[in-house]
């Protein structure tokens, strides 16, 4: 067989879909297609289909909830995997195994409910669990450090891994996932240590949370949190893209959100393209370092290949 036929025949087996629009699969709602989509329900599957890339000779690339994340308009060559891998168990002592697709905010109600604390914080987090782990997700005061035990991995060769926590350098917004010794590789599952609470209290808690978020974070389509905040900055990414006077500019579809700067709208999605995104990020950032002296860094993950000219 030839490798095109040995491709056609792993992704046949792995009900993949081809020519798929990744648009339909990111919270922003632009990005161009995928040349296979495969859709993962377990790390069995999620382990199957990296190995399946790798015999094939395809390059990979993991969606998760596709939050802070933005598709070029050329979509992605290769293999995508769209991880909905969301079972998880307890351990005893606390101790809870989720598998990578697991998404935050439900987990931590689950959590809640079954009278484990540590996750609220994480109930305004729209993302997954593993797409969250390269960058420390984190919110009000509290991140994924504060909980993560350890990481169970597949490297781009299909080569299984467990990694404990305090060797992934997990840091705001930052690890090893991200251009380190570990780019590439590809959480399956992540083991958390939890502690015993007040099942009511902890659901009041991500209540409070949720609420916050509502009130201070816009609807509808969007890249979400775009950029870090600077270590070397008292003030906010948001803060600064607002005293910068950016509130409300706007490149084609893409609009810096009125309520909150660090966030950039999808305002008219029939039609929005990458490129409008990414000019917007690169206004912005022009704009904060001729006022403030820095630029910021995303924290977005830019993805994918440019649209072909012509």
């Amino acid at each position: 067989m030839t490798r095109s036929q040995v491709l056609q025949a792993l992704m046949q087996e792995l009900a993949a879909r081809r020519g798929e629009l990744l648009s339909r699969h990111t919270f922003v709602q632009v990005g161009g297609e995928a040349d296979w989509l495969v859709t993962i329900r377990d790390s069995d599957t999620l382990i199957a289909a990296v190995r399946a890339a790798h015999c094939a000779g395809e390059p990979l690339a993991v969606l998760g909830a596709g939050s802070n994340v933005l598709i070029r308009d050329g979509g992605i060559r290769g293999v995508v995997l769209k991880n909905e891998s969301k079972g998880c168990r307890q351990l005893g002592e606390g101790r809870v195994e989720v598998e990578s697709g697991a998404r935050f905010a439900a987990l931590a109600r689950s959590t809640a409910r079954a009278g484990l604390g540590g996750l609220e914080w994480a109930a305004g987090i729209p993302g997954a669990i593993g797409g969250g782990l390269p960058t420390n997700a984190g919110a009000y005061g509290s991140d994924l450090s504060d909980v993560l035990v350890s990481v169970k991995t597949i490297s781009p060769e299909g080569e299984i891994a467990e990694h404990r926590a305090d060797a992934l350098g997990l840091r705001y917004r930052d690890s090893e996932f991200r251009g380190g010794r570990l780019a590439g590789h590809i959480a399956t599952s992540l083991t958390l240590q939890l502690r015993p609470s007040d099942a009511y209290a902890s659901l009041a808690e991500i209540d409070r949370v949720e609420s916050l978020r509502k009130a201070n974070a816009p609807t509808g389509p969007s890249l979400g949190s775009t950029f870090k905040n600077p270590a070397a900055e008292y003030r906010t990414a948001g803060k600064l893209i607002e005293d910068a006077g950016l509130k409300g500019a706007r490149i084609g579809a893409a609009q810096v959100s009125d309520l909150h700067a660090n966030y950039i709208l999808n305002v008219d999605v029939a039609r929005a393209r990458a490129i409008h995104f990414l000019a917007l990020i690169e206004q912005i950032q022009d704009s904060v370092e001729r006022y403030a002296g820095l630029r910021l860094e995303p924290e977005i993950a830019v993805i994918g290949e440019e649209a072909p000219i012509g």
